[in-house]
C-alpha cells in the first residue's frame, strides 16, 4: 500500500513540476529563431515586427488557462517590449471588442 502512496505522489509531483507551455518563442539578434507549440500566425507577424523594431534575445512562453493567457519572460527581455508583446496576445485586453 505504501508504495502505491509513493507512485502516486511522484506522480502528482512530476505533473505539477513539468513544463507545458502552449507557445514558445526563441528570440535571437532580432529574429524569432524558433517557435513550438501552437502559435497564432497573427501573434507570429506582430512578434516579428516588434523584434525588427526593438532587437533582443531572450524567449517567451505562453501558457492558456481556460480563456486567458499568461506569459513568461526571460530576463534579456526589456520592460518595454515586454508591455507591447502582451498586448500583442490574441487574448488581451487591447484586442478585445469594446460593446
Amino acid at each position: 500500500m505504501l508504495y502505491v502512496m509513493l507512485i502516486a505522489a511522484a506522480l502528482i509531483f512530476a505533473i505539477v513540476l513539468y513544463d507545458k507551455p502552449k507557445m514558445k518563442l526563441v528570440f535571437k539578434d532580432g529574429q524569432v529563431s524558433s517557435h513550438s507549440g501552437k502559435v497564432d500566425k497573427m501573434f507570429l507577424h506582430k512578434c516579428k515586427e516588434i523584434v525588427k523594431q526593438h532587437p533582443f534575445d531572450g524567449t517567451v512562453k505562453v501558457y492558456q488557462s481556460r480563456k486567458q493567457y499568461r506569459v513568461k519572460f526571460s530576463k534579456g527581455v526589456p520592460n518595454k517590449t515586454r508591455h507591447t508583446l502582451r498586448s500583442a496576445l490574441p487574448g488581451s485586453k487591447a484586442n478585445n471588442k469594446k460593446r
